[in-house]
């Protein structure tokens, strides 16, 4: 043991609180609690156990090494070593029983405390640059956007029914917009709403705006719920699985440009209800009257349509029967049929195909199977080789009770009749009739005039050229009236529902 001049000092200063406070307190064995400070404690002698090194680093020649050299040398040095340390010992001996007493008279014996040398006080950290908390703030949205990327899916039926474009995957066309249009109306029949009562939720404000601008007395949940079935029924809807954008029957403010309406399908169900009506694109609504928007005149029958009838064969249609995609199936319908002009878009395809069944609805010419799981009728054309072309039906699953199934021809079902009277096939003198432009010509040409079929009425009207445009008369008891004047392409359409053999002055204006 060698004498430690710290503890020494650490001993003295122990020694000298001790013995003023149990002076001032008069009771010795009470000890109060002061401030942390060094106090000498008993060392105790460890010994350490033999490191592995040692034995691991202890080698034969080692020892052979040093046992013939350093014997002698030892011997004689040990000597001289014992008596110079020799006086020394006492005095690692009076340390150790100086530190003994004060431990015994202190009482502080800590074993636990193998540390004997003085630890310094802990000095303060310098404090660090305030740095503000971050703060998060967490918003519930019911309606997420459909987060991963409801991309449409490109439908595998064009595909294989086109046969070699499918052996070129690197062309454009595949991606054109017209193929998402379709998937959204074709694949996705089973998850779009048809209830909007039940299935979509409709916020107040986009039903204000509704109430603004449409009629008094129309009621706005019912005119989305029907103008989205047309849509459903007709291809008509546009954007993805998820975000739908349709047309209302009505047009904005500017006359031209129809109200449009976006659905928002969301991830979860809110209220048990998926679907939400997010958008209504009706314009300027400040500029709209007190009478409400007008309703859009769509079809060849629209000069037929007064202010008073709400009837239109179109919406008739697409709520009886879902074509799908209407552009597939009039390619379809106009491929099996004998080549005609039929103009741009097909558009004479597709008014003649909706009046066709509307006259087959009030003849009740739709012949439906035992069991109803199909139904056809008769489309009023033929095939190159003179055969007619009947529409084939399948049951349907939703809220349109016909899916469009086809064309063939095979297994014909009667057709339906339009003239009824000699006076709706040619200009009667003897009937009393309104002036008209090219009376004395269609009195002596009879064919100038034709027979065409007024859809909202069901009727039989005759057209007659008058200024650059068809006058069309009803045939009465008591002679002929004006019912309405239709421009030369839309007569053109009504006529051809009754005859493909039509006078000179409409099949120029369907050529140019």
């Amino acid at each position: 043991m060698l004498a430690n001049e710290e503890y020494d000092r650490a001993l003295e200063r122990s020694e000298a609180g001790t013995a003023d406070k149990a002076a001032a307190s008069g009771k010795p064995w009470k000890r109060k609690r002061g401030a942390k400070a060094l106090k000498p404690v008993r060392p105790r002698h460890v010994e350490r156990a033999p490191e592995p090194e040692p034995e691991v680093a202890v080698a034969e020649p080692e020892p052979e090494a040093a046992v013939p050299e350093p014997e002698p040398e030892v011997l004689g040095d040990s000597g001289h070593s014992d008596e110079k340390n020799r006086p020394d010992e006492p005095k690692t001996e009076d340390a150790a029983e100086v530190l003994e007493e004060s431990g015994r008279s202190t009482g502080e014996d800590r074993p636990d405390e193998p540390k004997t040398e003085a630890e310094p006080e802990p000095t303060p950290a310098p404090e660090a640059e305030h740095v503000p908390p971050i703060t998060f703030t967490i918003t519930y949205v019911p309606e997420p956007e459909p987060e991963p990327d409801f991309s449409p899916e490109p439908a595998p039926e064009p595909d294989a029914a086109a046969g070699t474009q499918a052996e070129t995957p690197a062309s454009p066309e595949p991606e054109e917009p017209v193929a998402p249009i379709a998937a959204v109306s074709a694949r996705a029949q089973s998850d779009l709403p048809r209830d909007f009562h039940a299935d979509v939720r409709c916020s107040s404000e986009q039903l204000s705006t509704l109430y603004q601008v449409l009629p008094a007395d129309v009621d706005p949940m019912a005119t989305l719920e029907e103008d989205f079935r047309v849509a459903r029924s007709s291809g008509a809807l546009e954007g993805t699985r998820s975000n739908v954008t349709f047309s209302l029957r009505y047009l904005q403010a500017d006359g031209r440009t129809p109200v449009r309406v976006t659905l928002r399908r969301s991830a979860r169900a809110v209220a048990g209800k998926r679907w939400a009506l997010t958008e209504v694109d009706a314009g300027a609504t400040d500029e709209v009257g007190l009478e409400g928007l007008d309703v859009a005149r769509r079809g060849s029958w629209g000069a037929f349509q007064t202010g008073d009838s709400q009837a239109d064969p179109e919406r008739a249609f697409a709520q009886t029967i879902s074509l799908g995609s209407r552009d597939e199936a009039l390619e379809r319908l106009a491929g099996l049929a004998r080549p005609e002009e039929w103009g741009e878009g097909r558009r004479i395809l597709s008014d003649y195909l909706v009046m066709t069944f509307a006259r087959v609805t009030a003849e009740g010419k739709l012949v439906v199977a035992d069991g109803g799981p199909s139904a056809r009728f008769d489309t009023g054309l033929v095939t190159p080789e003179g055969s007619p072309i009947g529409a084939e039906l399948s049951a349907g699953a939703g809220d349109i009770p016909w899916q469009l199934e086809g064309f063939s021809a095979t297994d014909p079902v009667d057709p339906v009749r339009y003239v009824t009277s000699l006076a709706q096939m040619t200009l009667d003198p003897a009937l009393p009739a309104p002036p008209f432009s090219s009376r004395e010509e269609v009195v002596r040409n009879p064919r100038l005039a034709t027979p065409a079929y007024d859809p909202v009425a069901n009727e039989v009207r005759l057209l007659v050229p008058h200024d650059g445009r068809a006058l069309a008369l009803a045939a009465t008891e008591s002679g002929y009236e004006a019912v309405a004047t239709l421009e030369l392409a839309d007569a053109y359409a009504c006529a051809r529902v009754i005859s493909s053999d039509l006078p000179a002055w409409l099949a120029t204006a369907v050529r140019s």
